[in-house]
């Protein structure tokens, strides 16, 4: 897998590598998408004024995370999906990226910072024991007016296309928006294989 473009296979949409500076971008897209995410109802309550630039915060926040360290971020190219993958040996976010960004993680989530950072703990504790070396998809979404259109579900597709040359699989710990847990089968919570790369003979 790569961060050059990926071309749709009788899609609408072409798929791209973000851009550096378009971590913003990405957190925009995210934040939408998971807006109605239970999880993050409960990490980011719906009533308070302010959520939206909160869960902007916290995705573009992630997003820069993941860009700087040169994980492979997505793009379709309307920018109605959005996704964040780490390649193999790279699934975890290091302590001095949670120190970076350690300010927006604080604006976003406020007085449930300490139950986000437990969330987040939990789920690579969970996450330690799937085999090594894998690609770790950490989030993808699709933006509410454009769900139930197939575009997360072929951002997803394309990236995992390319994932039999490098010959290793993939996981992912369910952080998908409610409208493409339906596709992939995923809920809340799961973790689960992706893909896993074909062998001679297989098929």
């Amino acid at each position: 897998m790569t961060q050059e473009t990926v071309s749709p296979r009788g899609g609408s949409q072409a798929v791209r590598a973000a851009r550096r500076d378009e971590a913003a971008l990405l957190g925009e897209v995210l934040a939408d998408a998971f807006a109605e995410d239970p999880v993050f109802a409960w990490l980011i309550p719906p009533q308070p004024r302010g959520r939206d630039n909160r869960m902007r915060t916290f995705f573009s926040s992630m997003s820069r995370g993941y860009l700087r360290q040169g994980k492979p971020c997505y793009l379709t190219g309307d920018a109605s999906a959005a996704a964040l993958w780490a390649a193999p040996g790279a699934w975890a976010m290091p302590l001095s990226q949670v120190i970076l960004e350690a300010a927006p993680s604080a604006l976003a989530f406020r007085g449930r910072l300490l139950r986000a950072l437990r969330t987040q703990l939990q789920i690579e504790r969970l996450h330690a024991g799937q085999p090594q070396p894998h690609w770790y998809l950490g989030y993808l979404g699709t933006r509410r007016d454009r769900q139930g259109q197939g575009l997360g579900t072929q951002m997803l597709r394309e990236v995992l296309a390319g994932l039999d040359t490098d010959g290793v699989p993939a996981y992912t710990g369910a952080s998908t928006s409610p409208g493409l847990r339906p596709h992939t089968g995923l809920k809340p919570g799961d973790h689960d294989s992706l893909h896993q790369p074909q062998r001679a003979g297989d098929g």
